[in-house]
C-alpha cells in the first residue's frame, strides 16, 4: 500500500510539472509565426510609401523636383574592372512641376501617350569623376504618370564639367559625403582589425 501511495503521488507529480511546463510554452497558432510578428500599432507600409522613401529630395526648382536613390550611391568600375573610388554612380528622380515644361513634353511624347496619359517624371543613371569634378547622364527613362516608361535615352559617357549652383553640383556633395563615409568606414575596420591583430 505504501508503495503504491508513493507512486501515485510522483505520478501527481509529474502531471503538475508537466502542466507547468504546458502552461509556460504555449502551443503556437497554425497561422503564427513567432518570427515574424509586427508592433500592431504599426501599419505595414504601402509599395507606394516603400518606393517614396527611396527617395531623398536634393534640390528643387522652377523646372522640378530632383531626388536620388539613397540606396544606389555605389562606386564605377575602371578599365580593369575594379571599384574607383574616384567614380561615383548614382540614380536620380526628376519629376517635373514646371507647367510649360510638362506641356512641351506632352508635345514631344503626344503618339506614346495613351488616353489622358501625361508626362510626370524621368530617371537619370548619374556618373561622377570626383576628382576632375565632372559628371555625366549615362542614361535617361521617361515615364508618365501611370508609371509607364515611354522612352530610353542614352549617353555615350561624355563628361561634362559641374556648373555652379545646378543640381548637379547639389548632387556632386552628396556624392562627396558618400566617399567621405565609405573612407571612414573602412578606415575604422582597419583600426579594429589592428587591435584584435595586436592583442594575438
Amino acid at each position: 500500500m505504501k508503495k503504491f501511495l508513493v507512486m501515485i503521488c510522483t505520478l501527481v507529480a509529474m502531471l503538475v510539472l508537466n502542466g507547468n511546463a504546458f502552461a509556460n510554452n504555449p502551443v503556437p497558432q497554425p497561422n503564427q509565426d513567432p518570427m515574424n510578428w509586427q508592433i500592431s500599432m504599426m501599419p505595414e507600409p504601402t509599395a507606394e510609401e516603400i518606393e517614396a522613401a527611396r527617395w531623398s529630395v536634393v534640390v528643387e526648382n522652377d523646372l522640378g523636383v530632383y531626388a536620388y536613390d539613397m540606396g544606389s550611391l555605389d562606386f564605377g568600375k575602371d578599365k580593369k574592372d575594379e571599384y574607383d573610388k574616384n567614380i561615383v554612380n548614382v540614380l536620380v528622380k526628376t519629376v517635373f512641376t514646371n507647367k510649360d515644361v510638362l506641356k512641351k513634353l506632352k508635345q514631344d511624347y503626344a503618339t506614346k501617350l495613351e488616353g489622358k496619359e501625361k508626362v510626370l517624371y524621368c530617371k537619370m543613371d548619374m556618373q561622377y569623376k570626383m576628382k576632375e569634378k565632372t559628371y555625366t547622364v549615362k542614361t535617361m527613362q521617361v515615364f508618365t504618370n501611370t508609371d509607364r516608361q515611354i522612352d530610353v535615352k542614352k549617353n555615350k559617357n561624355k563628361f561634362a564639367p559641374i556648373p555652379e549652383k545646378s543640381f548637379a553640383e547639389a548632387l556632386y556633395e552628396v556624392c562627396q559625403k558618400f566617399v567621405a563615409d565609405v573612407e571612414a568606414a573602412e578606415l575604422a575596420m582597419q583600426e579594429q582589425a589592428a587591435k584584435e591583430a595586436s592583442k594575438k
